[in-house]
């Protein structure tokens, strides 16, 4: 009989038996996770065995070190644990059940990820952030778009199963005692390795070829939400390239000259200029409509197909001012809330949207509500999912429409009511504020074009022939242009522009750095009763940014203000001027004509070309033009990090503020 006690392994039949176990299922399911997503992604056609094999060899390095993170607790727990509490009964009965719930947290976890891959084509990252601080809604949504009973079903047979199939290893930890001294000598062993991979390994390993979906498979999903977690509001300045606060304002200073900005009215070291009316002013009420993952690719007035999913607003588009070049700066509903309110460039980590500190920004409601303005925001959900109610009344918003002002017969689904619940509400809220006899402003937020794809079935039907997301556009078509048509025959039709826009495109996928594709949205003004102004069908080829909608639309009203914006009236500059800013992960970026120059995590920065299907060629060696073009990149964010950071972005600057006292605390 072999001696246990000559075992050549230290953890070989004795109590980190039971780590070793974690670590190698972690490893096990991790791979098996890469091998999924390498097959959902066709990466071998795609990108070639090497760059394959590179993303695999990578993944190991990553994988080892996550693994090693999630079994450091249970590694310290088994050297402080003395061996009588360790050999006690209820020690011995616990483990199965243990080791059946830790199979069973991480194969739910590789269940997310997959499913969670297929939507975003990333891994777990700081959107998974945002929606686990959200669960309600979050919960609600997984649960009525996939059959999330079978999945958990299937779970919890197969942690039964393997801790089962677990017994005999897990039993041979108690065959071998270890003294302290041993335990740790392991306990060290372990926390060196641990220590040298994660100091040792760099983040760019994953970047094993330029598809970046292949990066991010490379990559490993517990690692990713664990640095979005940390960095989700960290300083620009620090981890991202910077350039002196002085050339910085300069520079932007050049980039925000336009017809309407007074050139001798910039502040030093500021944004803020004096905008001057181009035109007569205009006593409009202001309607913004953000329809919910409304791409452009649905668009048939952008991108026609055979039958297409958008009669209606092909038809607005006939008699509106198309923008055939428009992108959002995220992927997230409150990206389109921050772009379109504070005209601010996306800042890397969380949005503004949800930081405590946003609070008398200067935005386009505020600038408004100051000028006589009734101000809402109608939207079909919870007003408090990802902060946006908060946010909204700190910055101009009066009154806030919700899921619990609405019939409690209305269809709805786990993100709220149904569109045409939200736009009939939106009319009569309308109609109130006309009432009153003052012009208003009214944000409204669609929900229905978002999983699960349901929807009160009428005049749209359900057609087998096409795919859910699909039904859900040409629902949310309907809807909106439902909602046209009933305005007309409402009072302050006239009076009023209407700006229809996408928040975002409807997932993210493909192989570049910024999957442009999934940014592009079609931004729609409307206003028969202006045709001066808003020609029926005019199309706009200017490269746009979804930040540029506040100086455009008081740019239409003819208004005259001191603005801090970073976004230009579009219908004014000239069209080489056109750029568009955005943010994807850890990455923020400014694209300008073909070209788009990519800032990263620890002050990287990356040029690419952009081909017309939206892919990108790296340019390793850039020239006059493209460096100018990185220049401008870092201007854009370091300046709004600065500007906001500092409250310099605040409806009134901190210099007004000072001279009445009033100056609050910023965080």
């Amino acid at each position: 009989m072999r001696d246990p006690g000559k075992s050549r392994l230290p953890w070989s039949e004795s109590r980190y038996q039971l780590a070793a176990c974690l670590v190698g299922g972690l490893l096990a399911v991790s791979f098996l996770v890469r091998l999924i997503l390498l097959g959902l992604q066709h990466a071998v056609a795609r990108n070639g065995i090497p760059a394959v094999l590179g993303a695999l060899a990578a993944g190991e390095v990553f994988d080892a070190t996550a693994a090693l993170w999630v079994a450091a607790p249970l590694v310290l727990y088994l050297t402080v644990v003395p061996e009588r509490w360790f050999r006690s009964r209820a020690q011995r009965a616990a483990v199965p059940v243990l080791a059946g719930l830790a199979a069973f947290g991480v194969l739910f976890v590789a269940v997310v990820e997959v499913f969670f891959f297929l939507e975003f084509n990333g891994r777990l990252n700081f959107v998974a952030v945002d929606y686990l601080l959200y669960p309600t809604e979050v919960a609600e949504n997984i649960w009525e778009s996939y059959p999330t009973g079978l999945v958990l079903c299937g779970l919890t047979a197969a942690a039964a199963a393997i801790s089962l199939l677990l017994r005999r290893p897990l039993r041979s930890a108690w065959r071998r005692p270890l003294p302290v001294g041993r335990r740790a000598a392991v306990t060290l062993l372990f926390a060196a390795l641990l220590g040298t991979l994660t100091a040792a390994v760099p983040r760019s390993l994953s970047h094993v070829s330029e598809d970046r979906a292949l990066n991010e498979i490379a990559g490993n999903g517990y690692i990713s939400f664990w640095n979005a977690l940390l960095g989700s509001d960290a300083p620009y300045a620090g981890l991202y390239a910077t350039r002196d606060s002085g050339k910085v304002f300069r520079r932007l200073h050049g980039l925000l000259a336009e017809p309407a900005a007074v050139p001798a009215s910039f502040v030093a070291g500021s944004t803020r200029r004096h905008i001057q009316p181009l035109g007569p002013r205009r006593h409009l009420n202001v309607v913004v409509v953000l329809e919910e993952s409304f791409g452009s690719e649905f668009v048939g007035a952008l991108h026609p197909r055979p039958v297409s999913l958008t009669p209606g607003f092909d038809a607005l588009a006939r008699e509106g001012l198309l923008f055939t070049r428009a992108y959002s700066t995220g992927n997230r509903t409150i990206r389109a809330l921050e772009a379109t309110t504070s005209s601010l460039p996306p800042l890397p980590g969380i949005s503004i949207v949800r930081r405590p500190q946003s609070r008398d920004l200067f935005t386009l409601p505020a600038l408004l509500r100051a000028r006589g303005y009734q101000t809402m925001f109608v939207y079909g959900g919870r007003a408090l999912f990802d902060g946006m109610g908060t946010y909204l009344r700190a910055n101009g918003i009066d009154r806030v429409v919700e899921q619990k002002d609405y019939p409690e017969d209305a269809f709805r689904t786990a993100w709220g009511v149904s569109d045409q619940a939200i736009f009939d509400k939106a009319l009569t809220e309308m109609d109130a504020a006309h009432g009153r006899g003052k012009p208003f402003y009214s944000l409204i937020l669609s929900v229905s074009n978002h999983r699960p794809y349901t929807f009160p079935e009428g005049e749209v039907r359900w057609d087998k022939s096409l795919k859910g997301r699909e039904n859900a556009v040409r629902y949310a078509d309907w809807a909106l242009s439902r909602f046209v048509r009933q305005a007309r025959q409402h009072a302050f039709f006239k009076d009023t522009l209407f700006v229809l826009m996408g928040d975002h495109g409807a997932r993210v996928y493909g192989a570049a750095e910024i999957p442009l594709a999934s940014y592009e949205v079609p931004i729609l003004f409307y206003a028969p009763g202006i045709p001066e102004v808003i020609r029926a069908g005019a199309r706009v080829d200017t490269l746009t940014s979804s930040l540029d909608i506040p100086p455009t639309v008081l740019g239409v009203l003819g208004m005259e203000y001191d603005s801090p914006f970073f976004g230009h009236d579009a219908l004014r500059i000239d069209p080489a001027d056109g750029r568009a800013l955005m943010t994807h992960n850890n990455n923020v970026a400014l694209m300008k004509g073909s070209r788009i120059a990519v800032l990263g995590l620890r002050r990287s920065q990356e040029l690419f070309d952009v081909r017309p299907d939206g892919s990108f060629v790296p340019l390793p060696h850039p020239d006059r033009a493209g460096v100018e073009l990185m220049e401008d990149a870092i201007a854009y964010y370091t300046g709004a990090d600065t500007e906001y950071r500092t409250g310099a972005y605040l409806l009134k600057p901190p210099s007004e503020q000072l001279a009445a006292g009033t100056l609050p605390a910023r965080q």
